[in-house]
């Protein structure tokens, strides 16, 4: 293997290309990146970023500059040709490889429908914030976040705690739903006592503008909330567009790979492609899931992980390489709250609580599925999640060994 290309230069892309200088991989080592910026952590984007309390320095990846790596940057892949192995450059550029890292991450989902008025944002990488920020450093005072989300509620915080009037505004049930149980509820209150309006419950129907600017956000009850500037949370989507076409299967939009982080191909008898491997939140891994399937994941440790074993895996081949066996991890911020989870909490059909009380800012939460333990939230509590993460990672090697 002599060119190994990484299309994808964030935390996974970068991590794989450690991992193959650290195996041994003297060749030449290509690293493409749609964005300008070196490489970047992207947590500290929507809490201390935004918040003031790192700068752009403060956030870059150790390590980048020491991969001895040809660095294409502020180009996408525009496309794939698996039968002569070459990567298709937006600027018409070929890149051949003898070894593929899949590590493209996501985007933000844009609002849908027709294109929104000036000031209504996305916020998922560098330039997002500075464009947020100098909104805010321009005088902006009334902001709208529309998603309650991981993404959303850090925005949120971040904006209330400079001194910004916030109304996060979400559709479908309380901030973080997903983590089930009382933490959502504890969320919510947190958010109250910090200053931000809470609008549950209700979807969004448009924006009203002044101007070209917009002025407000339009609810589906009719009411109407003042805003100079919006913030649109609401989910990611998966940057494979550019794969259509190349024999992979995309499920969902994400590439499916096997255990060992190989791309399959689509079908249930897909076979998967020895030469690429796949990272970080692009990826829909078979070793990732819950009884319905697998679960496809957007954490700072899950690309992490999957982008140093792709890497290793990749100059390993299939006969020696290693499944991916992490166990889900997530950590967050926001009001005050240190959230953290473990495992798919998610997934499971009851939940217990298992130290602190729901009454107050400190509890710890078990998931179960059937009587397994599948996942565990804390607020303010994290000291105790290592026994989970241990329990979880016991389950699964005895799983696998059955």
């Amino acid at each position: 293997m002599r060119e190994v290309v990484v299309v994808g230069a964030g935390l996974a892309g970068v991590r794989a290309g450690e991992a193959l200088r650290a195996q041994g991989f003297s060749g030449t080592l290509t690293l493409v990146s749609d964005e300008p910026e070196t490489p970047y952590d992207r947590p500290p984007l929507t809490k201390q970023l935004v918040a003031g309390t790192l700068t752009e320095a403060d956030i870059r990846l150790p390590g980048a500059a020491e991969l001895d790596a040809r660095w294409i940057r502020g180009v996408a892949a525009a496309g794939l040709d698996r039968e002569r192995r070459r990567v298709r450059l937006a600027d018409g550029r070929e890149l051949p490889y003898d070894g593929l890292v899949l590590a493209t991450g996501a985007g933000a989902r844009p609002w849908p429908g027709e294109v929104p008025p000036a000031g209504v944002l996305t916020v998922r990488g560098l330039a997002d914030v500075r464009r947020l920020r100098a909104a805010v450093a321009d005088g902006v005072r009334e902001v709208a976040v529309v998603g309650a989300g991981f993404v959303g509620v850090e925005l949120a915080s971040s904006l209330a705690g400079l001194g910004v009037r916030v109304t996060l505004v979400e559709p479908f049930g309380p901030p973080l739903r997903a983590l089930g149980g009382s933490v959502p509820g504890l969320v919510a209150e947190a958010a109250r006592r910090a200053g931000v309006r809470l609008r549950t419950g209700t979807g969004v129907r448009g924006f009203q503008a002044e101007g070209e600017r917009v002025r407000g956000v339009e609810l589906a009850d009719g009411s109407v909330l003042p805003a100079r500037l919006v913030v649109v949370a609401i989910g990611m989507v998966p940057a494979t567009e550019w794969l259509r076409g190349s024999g992979l299967a995309l499920p969902s939009g994400r590439v499916h790979c096997d255990e060992r982080l190989f791309a399959r191909t689509p079908g249930a008898a897909g076979e998967s492609d020895r030469r690429i491997v796949v990272a970080g939140d692009v990826a829909r891994c078979d070793a990732v899931r819950s009884a319905d399937g697998p679960v496809p994941l957007e954490h700072w440790s899950n690309a992490a992980a999957q982008g140093e074993l792709a890497g290793r895996n990749l100059l390993a081949g299939p006969r020696t390489a290693q499944p991916y066996a992490h166990v889900p991890s997530f950590w967050t911020s926001a009001f005050g709250l240190r959230i953290r989870s473990v495992g798919l909490p998610g997934t499971g059909d009851r939940v217990a609580v298992e130290a602190g009380d729901p009454a107050t800012d400190a509890v710890l939460e078990a998931h179960y599925r059937e009587g397994r333990l599948v996942g565990a939230v804390s607020v303010n509590q994290g000291r105790l999640l290592a026994v989970y993460a241990r329990r979880l990672q016991e389950e699964r090697s005895v799983a696998e060994t059955v």
